[in-house]
């Protein structure tokens, strides 16, 4: 069906004789021998790029190698050179008169020139700090013991020296050089100057070392002491580690590269003929797989085209295809059976169609349009149509739209299905529900006729003994107006009691067609109570009616709600007749919930037992003995007939509740 489709919108379908191509050079030898070729180049190449791979590696061991030496010894030189200006500040401040005026003169100028200097200060023979240079709180007396072990060694030997590196709780770590300050051959004070090593690195490692290489002091421990690193270095990167040499110890430089710059890089040429390489083996044994599978795809196609089109063929759902200004573009079998007319004569037809029936034309004209604007919702939508030989039949119609193979809409597609029989099995089943309905009023009708002749026994009996005395009046010549009103009123009573019972049973057993129309409820049950009132006093059985002063009318047919409320009824009677007789009663209440209005019917009898509460309303389900199971079925008809539900509820003190809602008439 789809081939079909896209062959007449002019679609493009896989295999056509255009794309069929067999190259001649495509042979398994051929393929082999390109292979073999492709795999020669592939060893040169690398065989090639590993040879200079390796040359670069070396190249840039050496350079690191280089930069390291070239570091470590600037910071050699570097500190030997601070451990030199700082020992001579010593001895001349020891010569000074002042120690503390010669202390403020030196000391600014060379903590703004020597940048890496944290703090300059001197301590007198307490070890208390007498000046210093910033003049700040990080500037005072350190209490490290590293620093205070120095300082013991400077006043014991006479000489100055440099310190362990230790944390000041900044980013890096900072050594000490104390120097002692003599005077007449005598320690009389101490010069203590604190160097951060971070400083140290910023201001000395060169830029065109720092932009390639992390540089970093490290102590005898591997532990970090001061580092100059934008980023941290990749594992494994190419990393040379040397000692720092005196003046200081146990102090450790290591450079280490940010990256290993890839062979591939400097040799693109390489890569880009690798890459060719496999591009151009990749392509052959694509497109050697591509000429095989054209080849099972065509086979694939024409075998599933021939299995699409024997399923189509055997489909009794017709299918339509129309474009979008609603020209058909595809049948099948199956509709063109259903309406009589062949492929050819509806290809290409637009509205109005042939089989458009003449009386629901401007209808289905209608819906056309709607379709082609996009209404269809995917609801079936019903419709009447007529075959060739005009013979009539209603069809559902299921509308989508037509999507080709770049998901653009050329049109819609609809499913048709002839639901004529359907329709009749429906009226049918309709007809026959009536039939059961009128039955069962009759049966009921029937059970109740003992109770209405004894009722209507009455008000005869009445009008007779009246008829009777009125005439042995006349006879004797005796009568006055007077006394002859009173007995003419009391049959005139009688008369039109006997009527309405009359009239009530002629409502409920006459057939009719349903009539849904506004009615009060209340009044509804209170006829039917009445029409029920031989048998329930019969029964010892009262009604108690509780429905809500001012509920609102009902939309319904009288006769089929009057039917309901006499099967509850008499139902609960049945359940009741075991009772005591001050135990008989039967409670009938409404009340307004939501947008329909609630009718219970309440009894305190045997209920229903629990293993057919489930299948109450089931045909031919009973609890009577020699019931036949249909009273309850039609109830529930009738209700749903009506758009309401009914539902049964064990009471909590024993007993049913039936109970069904009407919805409300606006």
């Amino acid at each position: 069906m789809v081939a079909d489709i896209q062959a007449r919108m002019g679609w493009r379908t896989a295999g056509d004789a255009g794309d069929r191509f067999r190259p001649a050079w495509s042979a398994p030898a051929l393929m082999l021998s390109s292979l073999l070729s492709l795999a020669g180049i592939f060893l040169v190449l690398g065989l090639l790029l590993w040879l200079l791979d390796g040359d670069e590696r070396e190249a840039r061991r050496e350079e690191i190698i280089r930069d390291a030496l070239w570091v470590e010894h600037t910071l050699q030189f570097r500190f030997s050179t601070i451990e030199t200006r700082l020992s001579r500040m010593a001895y001349e401040l020891g010569k000074a008169d002042s120690l503390k005026e010669a202390f403020a003169v030196q000391a600014g100028p060379l903590v703004h020139i020597e940048r890496e200097l944290w703090g300059l200060s001197w301590l007198d023979g307490n070890l208390q700090v007498q000046a210093s240079v910033p003049n700040s709180a990080d500037a005072e007396t350190p209490l490290n013991p590293v620093v205070l072990s120095a300082v013991e060694i400077a006043r014991r030997t006479g000489r100055g020296l440099f310190t362990p590196p230790y944390s000041r709780g900044d980013s890096s770590d900072h050594v000490s050089y104390v120097a002692p300050i003599v005077k007449d051959g005598n320690v009389v004070a101490l010069l203590h100057a604190e160097i951060s090593l971070g400083r140290f690195l910023a201001q000395h490692v060169p830029w065109w070392i720092a932009e390639k290489r992390a540089v970093q002091i490290k102590r005898s421990d591997e532990q970090i002491a001061a580092s100059r690193s934008k980023v941290d270095p990749d594992k494994g990167a190419l990393s040379y580690t040397v000692e720092i040499g005196p003046p200081l110890s146990n102090l450790w430089l290591t450079l280490t590269s940010y990256r290993n710059r890839s062979s591939l890089v400097q040799n693109s040429l390489v890569v880009a003929m690798i890459v060719l390489s496999f591009l151009t083996a990749a392509a052959l044994i694509a497109r050697e797989r591509q000429l095989r599978g054209r080849k099972l795809a065509e086979a694939a196609r024409d075998e599933e085209y021939a299995f699409r089109r024997s399923m189509e063929e055997s489909l009794r759902v017709g299918i339509r295809a129309r474009d979008m200004e609603g020209r058909l573009l595809y049948v099948n079998q199956a509709f063109c059976k259903m309406v009589g007319y062949s492929e050819a004569e509806l290809i290409g037809r637009a509205a109005p169609m042939p089989y458009w029936a003449p009386e629901e034309q401007d209808r289905t004209q209608r819906l056309h349009d709607a379709i082609l604007a996009g209404a269809a919702t995917g609801q079936g939508i019903e419709v009447l149509f007529q075959r060739r030989d005009g013979t009539r039949f209603d069809v559902l119609i299921y509308e989508a739209p037509l999507i080709d193979a770049q998901g653009q809409q050329q049109g819609w597609i609809g499913s048709v299905l002839d639901i004529s029989d359907r329709k009749a099995s429906e009226e049918l089943a309709r007809t026959q529900a009536e039939k059961m309905q009128h039955t069962s009023r009759l049966v009921t009708m029937g059970e109740m006729a003992s109770f209405l002749a004894h009722d209507l026994n009455q008000p005869l009996a009445a009008i007779r003994s009246y008829q009777t005395g009125l005439k042995n009046m006349l006879s004797s010549g005796g009568a006055n107006p007077s006394d002859v009103t009173p007995a003419l009123d009391a049959i005139g009573k009688s008369v039109e009691r006997a009527g309405l019972m009359i009239r009530r049973v002629h409502n409920f057993v006459k057939k009719s067609e349903p009539r849904l129309e506004p009615i009060d409820l209340a009044e509804v049950t209170k006829e039917t109570v009445a029409l029920l009132e031989p048998e329930l006093t019969r029964g010892h059985c009262s009604v108690d009616i509780l429905l809500d002063a001012g509920l609102p009318r009902v939309r319904a047919d009288r006769v089929l709600i009057e039917q309901v409320l006499v099967n509850l009824i008499r139902n609960s009677m049945d359940a009741c007749r075991d009772l005591p007789r001050s135990s008989r009663g039967i409670t009938l209440a409404g009340t307004l919930n939501g947008g329909a209005i609630e009718l219970r019917v309440l009894d305190h009898g045997s209920g229903v037992p629990e293993h057919l509460t489930s299948q109450l309303f089931s045909p031919f389900v009973s609890t009577k003995e020699g019931g036949m199971g249909m009273g309850l079925t039609i109830c529930r008809s009738i209700i749903e007939l009506h758009g309401g539900g009914i539902k049964y509820e064990h009471q909590p003190g024993g007993g049913a509740c039936f109970s069904f809602t009407l919805p409300l008439s606006h």
